[in-house]
Formats: C-alpha cells, structure tokens, sequence
C-alpha cells in the first residue's frame, strides 16, 4: 500500500465532527462526514453536553484549527472525575466553521452565549454564570482573547484609515460587518486560558499543509455577498487593499504577519481578568527557535500573563497529562474565590 503524504495525514487526524449550528442545551451527536464538506460547511454552536447546573460554574472549551469539540473529549472526562472540580463547575463547548474569518467566527460565539444566557437564566440570578473560564486551544486561544477583550477600534484600522461612521451600505451587511470588529468584554468571562495559542500568528502558512487547507476551506456565500456589497456602496480608496480584493479566510488571518493577527496581538483583556498560558515546546526545539511544530513561542507567550506553562510536546496537546494537570490547577484556584 502507498504512504501517504504527511500533510494527508495531519487532516485526516484532525477530522473533526459537525458540531451544533446554533447554541444548545443538550446536544446531539455528532456524526461523521467528509472532511472537505466539514471545512467548507461545518455549522457553529455552543453546547452544553450534560444538562445545565445551576450554580455550577461555566468551563467554556474552544477548539482550534481543523478540529472539533469533540477533542476536548479527554480533558473534560478527567476533569469529570475529580469530584472537587466536577462539584462546582459545568463544561460547556463551542464549534466554528474552519475557514470562517476569526472576527465573524468570535461574534457567533458572542451572540450564543447571549442567547444561551437568556434562555438559562434570564432574571440574572445565577451568579456562577458570571464567573465563566475560557479555555481555548489553538485558534480557540484567539477566540478567546476576543470575547475577553475590548476591540476599540483596532480591528477596523486593519481593513480601513477611514472613520468607520463614514461605512455606507445594506443596514444588515453594516451591522454584521460593525460586530465583528467592534465589541467589548463579555462581562461574564473572568478567567482564560490559552493552550498553543498563536497570538502573533504561525508559520505553517509556508508548508504543504496550508496549501492543502487553502484548497479545502472557503468563506460562506452570504458572507462572501456581504462583502461584495460593502465594497461596491464605498468609494475605492475606502477599504485597504487586501480586505478590497477578497475577504480573508481563518487560514489566511493566522499567518504571520498578517494584517488582522497584528491587530488581533494588541487585543488584551482588562484587569479584572486573569490569565494564563500554557505553552507546547516540541522536545528538540533548538533554544533560538522553540515551537510546537505548528507555533513557535514567541507566538504563544502572553506578556503579563499571571502564569506560563512549558509543557514538552507537540501542537495537538490538550490531552497531555501536563496540560490537563495544570487546567486543573487553574480551577481549583479560580473556585476559591
């Protein structure tokens, strides 16, 4: 039987399953599928895979690139079993589609977890919801930052140098286009964690496996449409150039130096939330040059985080005993206050 190529066999290992398409109180199984119609089309969701608890704490996992919540799978089921962790704290998930812009894929998390709070406990009297961790994965970690970040409006100086009251265009497409650069801090969100995150971006943009995904994922017609009506209602020197040509997928956005990932480093959550880091370095790493395979450390440290974690192992790490001992950690000192 032939070999197959290394970067096949990275997707593949990464195949993920269709996740919810909107926010869930109990979710369904998620069967298999193709793994090009699952980056093309996979629908977004937050679940809740056990009943809500009130009282109990949200513990809210997101997935990275080419994955699915199903990869936290491991670290919740151990969790699970520590009967101080499991008594005071509920896990929750959230799916994205893999080649959605990050921007838009952070503001269908914001609008679940509206939704999903409105629905749970719409007098506000549960006080544990507004104790959530975040604990993101990957391209998960910048989800993250960004429902625990203030943008200002350093997202739309990427795309523009134009005042953004000047945006003309459909009500919807300004709206749609105005929440995924503009937003403030969920109020809920106290504490994250970031697992091999590529805050500054990565460089597998360079390798065979970001030419396979490129040819794999694609942004989503509606939006795509959004974006040509944008265009067409603004004047030609509106826009930067990059955003004019055509609207940038996840992939595109993580590479390093890319216009939105310098914007999306600046992000930072405000002082009333902790952070920590929890940093894979592939063993072997020349010191100059640390990384996971996938993200180097450079990428992935967070000035100012109140912890950092060096765990030594590779990118797809949310199963290493390390990674979840130290998970562990960190609720078991966020449940003490």
């Amino acid at each position: 039987m032939p070999k197959r190529p290394a970067t096949i066999l990275v997707l593949l290992a990464l195949l993920p399953f269709a996740a919810s398409s909107r926010a869930q109180v109990d979710a369904p199984p998620r069967p298999k599928a193709s793994l090009a119609h699952l980056l093309r089309y996979e629908p977004t969701g937050l679940s809740l895979p056990a009943p809500y608890a009130r009282g109990k704490i949200p513990v809210l996992f997101i997935h990275g690139l080419w994955s699915s919540p199903s990869s936290w799978h491991q670290m919740i089921a151990t969790l699970e079993e520590d009967p101080e962790i499991e008594g005071r704290y509920q896990f929750w998930t959230f799916g994205y589609s893999t080649g959605d812009p990050i921007p838009y894929s952070a503001h269908l998390l914001r609008q679940n977890l509206e939704e999903l709070r409105r629905k749970l406990d719409p007098d506000g009297s549960d006080p544990a919801l507004d104790r959530m961790v975040v604990v993101g994965h990957s391209m998960g970690g910048v989800l993250t930052k960004m429902i625990a970040s203030d943008a200002g409006d350093r997202l739309w100086r990427v795309l523009s140098d134009r005042p953004d009251a000047e945006l003309r265009g459909e009500k919807d497409d300004v709206t749609l286009f105005r929440s995924g650069l503009f937003f403030a801090a969920r109020p809920e969100v106290r504490r994250v964690v970031y697992i091999a995150t590529p805050h500054r971006g990565s460089r597998f943009d360079r390798g065979a496996i970001e030419r396979v995904g490129m040819r794999l994922v694609r942004v989503p017609d509606p939006l795509r449409a959004a974006h040509r009506r944008l265009i067409a209602s603004n004047g030609e020197g509106f826009f930067r150039d990059r955003f004019r040509k055509a609207l940038p997928t996840s992939i595109e956005e993580l590479e390093w130096g890319s216009p939105m990932i310098t914007g999306l480093a600046g992000l930072a959550p405000p002082p009333g939330v902790r952070v920590h880091s929890i940093i894979a370095v592939r063993p072997g790493s020349p010191p100059g040059d640390r990384t996971d395979g996938l993200v180097t450390y450079d990428s992935a440290h967070v000035a100012g985080a109140e912890t950092e974690r060096i765990v030594a192992t590779g990118h797809m790490c949310q199963d290493h005993p390390e990674v979840i001992n130290e998970v562990r950690r960190v609720l078991t000192d966020h449940a003490k206050f």
